[in-house]
C-alpha cells in the first residue's frame, strides 16, 4: 500500500513540473518566431518620385542661363549625337575591326608557314639495333684511355 502511495506522489509531482516546463517551452517558441509582417507594396509612383530630380541637378549649366533662349542653346550643345554621327562612328569602328582581323589573319598564315617549314626539315634518322649499341660500348673501352688512368672516385665517409 505504501508503494502505491509513493508511486502516486511521484506521478503528481512530475505532472506539475512537466506542466510548468511545457508552458515555458511555449513562451520560448513564441519569442523565437516573431509574427509575420506584411511589407508595403511598392507602386510605380514611388519609383518615379525617386528617379525624378530637379533639372538644375541634371544640368547644372542651366542655372547660369538667364532666359529660355540661353537654356535652349545649352541643351542643344549637350544634345546626343545625331544618327549620321553615330553611323560614322560605327563605320570607323568597323574599319578598325577589319584591319585588326586582316592583321591577325596574316599572322596566322605566317605561323602556318613556319610550322610547315619545320615539318619539311629533314631530321636525321638513326636506325640502331641492339648489337650496334653493344659494339659501341666495346669500342669505347678499346679506344678510350686505359683504366689505370681513370681511377675510381674516392667515397668520403663522414
Amino acid at each position: 500500500m505504501e508503494s502505491i502511495l509513493f508511486f502516486l506522489l511521484i506521478a503528481a509531482i512530475s505532472f506539475i513540473f512537466n506542466r510548468k516546463r511545457g508552458a515555458n517551452q511555449q513562451e520560448q517558441r513564441e519569442h523565437r518566431m516573431p509574427p509575420p509582417v506584411a511589407k508595403p507594396i511598392q507602386t510605380y509612383h514611388d519609383e518615379v518620385e525617386e528617379t525624378v530630380k530637379p533639372i538644375q541637378q541634371v544640368f547644372p549649366e542651366l542655372a547660369k542661363a538667364r532666359n529660355l533662349k540661353e537654356a535652349a542653346e545649352i541643351l542643344v550643345t549637350r544634345a546626343p549625337p545625331t544618327v549620321n554621327e553615330k553611323q560614322e562612328e560605327l563605320q570607323r569602328k568597323l574599319e578598325e575591326l577589319k584591319a585588326e582581323e586582316e592583321k591577325r589573319r596574316l599572322q596566322a598564315i605566317k605561323i602556318k608557314q613556319v610550322n610547315q617549314h619545320i615539318k619539311n626539315e629533314q631530321v636525321p634518322e638513326f636506325h640502331f639495333q641492339a648489337n650496334d649499341i653493344l659494339k659501341g660500348i666495346v669500342m669505347s673501352e678499346v679506344l678510350g684511355p686505359p683504366r689505370a688512368l681513370r681511377p675510381y672516385e674516392k667515397i668520403k665517409r663522414s
